[in-house]
């Protein structure tokens, strides 16, 4: 809203009035008096102005400061420590799927302000109390954009342990089996060939991931894929040599899946997809011999336990290094233009200090009048830029360092831009594996060769999809579920919270840097005058202006989204311990059933049951 400030003569009465606030929105002058112009209406909202009426403002004392409420009213100051706070919480917790909503968001307010800011120049407003307070709002940004790069979880493997014993192996497949027949030799050989390739495919994402080499891996899935493919084939091998030909099927789909050009491709560019698929044949290969379907889907279960527990593939965070060039390569579009447009915006602010500390310094200000005010503090110190000359020259010194930082911000935004539209390769981040494998490997629609075409010799390779199929197959391996027709239709209760205390300190931090925040901005806003004790007034009450409304409930829908994943967290948690719980008992049920079943008489075999 535009505040029109009539300039009407002033009398004696006038300059020698008691300096109180006349905070009415109407006055009403004597008709009778020499000066009498009419009715003086405040402005506030839409409505009519009378012919005899004129606008005024709600006070008239010598000095007062206006603030623009669409600026730096109550709701938009409100709105961003909000937004902090939220990124805060993520941080603490490590729920980095807020991170984009809440770049997102910080840009497009910043943004919106600050073009308000530079529009309002023309208007001749006193320009250092709104940069002041906003530069106070959006000062720590990049500490808060790297924080939030940074804290970024993963899983990763994070150490290879003992393997198990077989005979461990053997009594935790003994569990799943309800009808309590003895697991033999060869079904624990077989149980390990699969939790073999399981660690395979974990393990070559975990190369992947961490930028290796993976050509030892890739060696390993294909030689643990074709080892599970032999058990399977031997298995089929003997049954038909002892005669059972009801059972001539077993493995048959393994063997006959995974031929050598099949594991050929799989070990060339493994997805989530390939272990899915592993995971289902291999419960109906298991289903296909003596084994029920269910003790089926319980060994296959258990034995993927026996993967993870293997190799701890578990949530934390990445290395610094790692964490910047995985948001650079692997992170989402959404992720890098969202991070790309508050760094931008922030540089704009920066960019705009040698405007607003050079010639629009003393912009608005009334010499002779009001040279005690307006005053800025920094760093909880009141300082008056238009008489202390000491605080100017440190504005200015504090500019061109500012300058400087933004043009290094400015760089790495326009940077995040190219990798994000262009790829990483137009930002000189291509593989180094690339030009090593390319020529050594052809196609395999070529025909059967010992080496096989390596997909990231090609010019459409993305490396942003290679690292979500990592995360994909870690994850699909440290969530383990029975492979029961139930886990189609589950809520994923997958936790995005990590907890550490390595979190805390950096909560800590960012903490203290929001309580500097307000108290500066606040400051600012409520103690102005000669003597820093008159608030700034306002045309209208906190909250009546559309841009305090939104910029609030933009802070308070981040702040609400970010707890609610915290809760969803934690209420998740709770179910799958509880499902847990529900799943051993069902077991232990049908485990005792049997026991009980055969304690019972059976019928001769003369007895006719009826």
């Amino acid at each position: 809203m535009t505040l029109s400030v009539i300039r009407v003569a002033q009398t004696n009465s006038y300059s020698n009035h008691n300096n109180n606030s006349a905070n009415s929105t109407t006055a009403k002058l004597d008709n009778h008096h020499p000066f009498t112009m009419g009715y003086f209406v405040g402005v506030t909202s839409t409505g009519f102005v009378g012919t005899d009426e004129m606008s005024a403002v709600t006070s008239f004392q010598p000095c007062h400061i206006f603030g623009d409420q669409m600026l730096i009213g109550t709701g938009i100051r409100v709105g961003f420590y909000l937004l902090y706070a939220a990124g805060i919480i993520a941080v603490f917790f490590g729920v980095d799927k807020q991170f984009r909503f809440w770049h997102g968001v910080w840009g497009i307010l910043a943004l919106s302000l600050f073009l308000t800011m530079m529009v309002n120049v023309v208007a001749f407003n006193l320009i250092i109390i709104d940069y002041a307070v906003l530069i106070e709002l959006i000062l720590w940004y990049p500490i808060f954009f790297l924080f939030t790069v940074l804290f970024r979880q993963a899983l990763v493997v994070e150490e290879r342990t003992l393997t198990m014993s077989d005979t461990e192996i053997g009594q935790r497949l003994q569990r799943c089996h309800i009808e309590h027949q003895a697991t033999s030799p060869q079904d624990v050989a077989q149980s390990r060939a699969y939790i073999n390739v399981l660690k395979a495919f974990a393990l070559y994402a975990a190369a992947e991931e961490a930028e290796d080499d993976v050509e030892e891996a890739q060696a390993a899935l294909g030689q643990s894929l074709r080892h599970l493919v032999s058990h399977w084939r031997e298995r089929t091998d003997n049954r038909e040599h002892h005669g059972r030909g009801e059972h001539a099927t077993d493995g048959g789909a393994i063997s006959a899946a995974y031929s050598q050009g099949v594991i050929d491709e799989i070990v060339a560019a493994p997805t989530c997809e390939d272990v899915n698929k592993l995971r289902d044949l291999y419960v109906a290969a298991l289903a296909h011999s003596s084994m029920s379907v269910a003790e089926a889907r319980a060994t296959e279960q258990e034995a993927a336990l026996v993967a993870a527990e293997e190799l701890r593939i578990r949530r934390r965070n990445r290395p610094a290094a790692h964490a910047v060039r995985h948001f650079l390569t692997t992170s989402s579009y959404k992720d890098q233009l969202a991070a790309a447009l508050g760094l931008l915006v922030w540089s704009m602010y920066m960019f705009g200090t040698a405007a607003l500390n050079w010639p629009l310094l003393t912009y608005g200000n009334k010499p002779g009048q009001c040279d005690n005010v307006p005053t800025i503090y920094f760093v909880f110190a009141p300082k008056k830029p238009f008489t202390d000359h000491g605080f100017v020259t440190f504005l200015r010194v504090w500019t061109v360092i500012m300058c400087i930082v933004a043009v290094f911000t400015t760089a790495v935004a326009i940077f995040i831009l190219v990798v994000s539209l262009l790829g990483p390769s137009a930002g000189g981040m291509a593989s180094w594996r690339k030009g090593k494998m390319g020529k050594e490997k052809r196609s395999i629609e070529a025909g059967p060769s010992d080496f096989v075409f390596d997909p990231r010799s090609k010019p459409d390779y993305s490396r942003r999809a290679r690292g979500q199929h990592t995360q994909e197959i870690l994850s699909c391996l440290h969530h383990t579920e029975s492979r029961t027709i139930r886990h189609r239709y589950h809520m994923r209760t997958t936790s995005p919270i990590h907890f550490t205390l390595w979190n805390v300190p950096w909560a800590v931090l960012l903490t203290v840097l929001l309580g500097v925040t307000i108290t500066c901005a606040e400051l600012t806003v409520r103690r102005q005058g000669p003597n820093n004790d008159t608030p700034l007034d306002f045309a209208r009450p906190p909250l009546h202006e559309t841009a305090e409304i939104l910029t609030l409930l933009a802070g308070l829908y981040s702040l609400v989204l970010t707890c609610l994943s915290i809760a969803g967290a934690i209420v998740s948690a709770v179910l799958r311990l509880r499902r847990r719980v529900v799943e051993i008992g069902h077991h232990s049920h049908h485990r005792q059933k049997p026991s009980r079943e055969s304690s019972h008489e059976k019928p001769g075999a003369g007895a006719v049951v009826m």
